[in-house]
């Protein structure tokens, strides 16, 4: 079995549940399968599944219909999922996957950080694998992938009046943190983002950022900006959850932007800065953004051998993402970043 017949089982396997699991966290299955497809790793893919499957849920049925023209009515009600999987299902099924991506990502774009950003996330990951071999099985990943960003989806305030051009090392210093008595967690990251409506210095930020570079330039520089965070900032579980988010978002748009014009891909840059830099805002506590003084010696290789050990969702996408940005960009705030979350993400038992 080559590598896309063991994806194409995958997704078989994994058609008849749902974007949530039992524990309240994301399904992480897809793409992490995905992740270790692209490390080389298909053998590892059903074991690690036998590990993490106990937690899925079936798939809801639908109770409304979404039509062409009324969509907007249904962005960012959770509840209606199943709804979006069936009308980009239908949308693949009646043009090219290539045409529905451009479309959706671009209006989609502004709720990038829908549910924790795991919806720009699994499309970037639908995205790879299509453009790999093209099936109908995995048209129906993507279909999936932009269904949890549009039922998710939730739109941060925004502003276009400080248009700064800054690159994202100073892009980021200028981003404030949520003062303490403002905060509001409530057991997800989206009801922390939630707070920033009401904190008005927030909506410039998505202007601070220069979008006028290279979009591989600049993905390059805020992967390893949002690494920095995580090696500055990750003290516990949910800081190394929440911020390796601001890492792999901005990472899965190497696989979206090929198929955007010059503007769109402007745009959506904008607005994944925006998501990762609110996540900085609401769970951040520093912003010396300082490189480890030792980096210890660990191969590629090892780096994989140990995610797949640990079994963590997160640090097996984690790890794939670090080592695909340290080839664009061999900064070592990617290798030492992979590891740091290793300590602090719960391993997935054996």
């Amino acid at each position: 079995m080559d590598d896309e017949e063991t994806l194409e089982k995958v997704l078989v396997f994994l058609e008849p549940f749902g974007p949530d699991l039992k524990n309240g966290l994301s399904n992480h299955a897809p793409m992490a399968c995905e992740a270790l497809l692209t490390m080389g790793k298909k053998d590892s893919i059903f074991p690690w599944l036998e590990r993490y499957g106990n937690q899925f849920i079936e798939k809801k049925k639908p109770r409304n219909k979404i039509y062409g023209g009324d969509w907007k009515t249904f962005l960012g009600i959770p509840d209606t999922y199943p709804e979006w999987e069936i009308f980009f299902n239908t949308e693949l099924e009646g043009g090219s996957w290539q045409n529905t991506l451009s479309e959706w990502a671009v209006k989609l774009a502004p709720g990038i950080c829908a549910d924790a950003t795991h919806g720009v996330i699994r499309t970037g990951h639908a995205v790879r694998s299509l453009s790999r071999k093209e099936t109908k099985r995995k048209k129906r990943e993507l279909a999936s992938g932009l269904a949890v960003w549009a039922s998710a989806y939730l739109e941060l305030p925004t502003s276009f009046d400080s248009l700064l051009g800054l690159q994202p090392e100073d892009a980021i210093q200028k981003v404030d943190f949520i003062p303490e008595e403002s905060k509001n967690f409530s057991g997800t990251i989206v009801s922390s983002l939630q707070v920033l409506g009401e904190y008005e210095n927030f909506a410039p930020v998505i202007g601070y950022l220069n979008v006028s570079d290279e979009p591989e330039e600049i993905i390059s520089g805020l992967s390893e900006v949002f690494s920095r965070v995580v090696l500055n900032n990750v003290e516990d579980t949910l800081s190394a959850i929440v911020f390796i988010h601001s890492v792999t978002s901005v990472s899965a748009l190497r696989s979206i932007l090929p198929f955007l014009n010059e503007y769109e891909k402007k745009s959506v840059l904008r607005y994944s800065w925006q998501s990762g830099a609110a996540l900085f805002s609401t769970f951040g506590k520093r912003s010396d953004l300082k490189l480890p003084e030792k980096s210890e010696n660990e191969s590629r290789q090892e780096m994989i051998e140990r995610a797949i050990e640990h079994g963590d969702e997160h640090a097996i996408k984690f790890t794939e993402v670090c080592l695909k940005e340290y080839e664009y960009n061999p900064s070592p705030a990617y290798y030492a970043a992979a590891r740091l979350v290793r300590k602090y993400l719960e391993p997935l038992p054996q």
